[in-house]
């Protein structure tokens, strides 16, 4: 009688199963939720003591975006020894970085004069008088969350000094259809960032 010539894919993965991780009940990984983009909240937890502040709320509700650019630089270094190379991979450059904040203000203006006043107090326009650098730093906390709205990584920014005031400052005016003017790109540098995983 002839041997069976459909074979059962189990006894394959069986002999073969370098890949038997690929089933529905290995990657559903338990119903895990996916990280999300829109999962976040930005806040000064200390701000700059000698500027205008609308205050954590307001800034919070105009806060559409938040773009951080965060230095994780590694470095070789590479060693020959008897013709044979040698890596050794190591920290780079500095813990320093900048932040992209998208606000949107509106008629009361509170975003403009928040950026406004600090950057006069980095140099008045009249006087060009600068408040000294511990009065115009700031400390920011950026939170991710997860779906069930619980924190699971914080950044905190140290040193977050403002690097343009300008976007505050202009608009295009026309006589046509009106359009919404209110949205400003403002740019923060920081000196040093720690990451806090808190799901772990």
């Amino acid at each position: 009688m002839a041997g069976n010539l459909f074979l059962d894919a189990q006894e394959l993965l069986q002999q073969n199963d370098g890949l038997n991780y690929i089933n529905y009940n290995t990657l559903k990984e338990e119903h895990k939720e996916f990280l999300l983009s829109n999962l976040w909240d930005f806040k000064f937890i200390v701000p700059p003591a000698a500027v205008y502040y609308p205050g954590d709320q307001l800034l919070s509700a105009r806060t559409i975006s938040v773009d951080p650019t965060l230095p994780g630089s590694l470095s070789e270094i590479t060693a020959i020894i008897r013709q044979f190379t040698i890596h050794q991979t190591v920290m780079s450059g500095t813990t320093a970085g900048s932040i992209t904040i998208q606000y949107m203000d509106r008629e009361d203006q509170a975003i403009a004069v928040f950026i406004d006043d600090w950057r006069e107090k980095l140099g008045g326009r009249e006087n060009r008088y600068m408040f000294r650098k511990e009065d115009t730093i700031a400390t920011g906390l950026l939170t991710m969350y997860n779906s069930s709205r619980s924190p699971i990584r914080e950044y905190t920014l140290y040193g977050m000094q403002l690097a343009d005031g300008s976007p505050v400052l202009q608009a295009s005016f026309t006589s046509d259809e009106p359009s919404n003017i209110g949205q400003d790109s403002i740019q923060f540098n920081f000196e040093h960032f720690e990451l806090t995983w808190k799901n772990i």
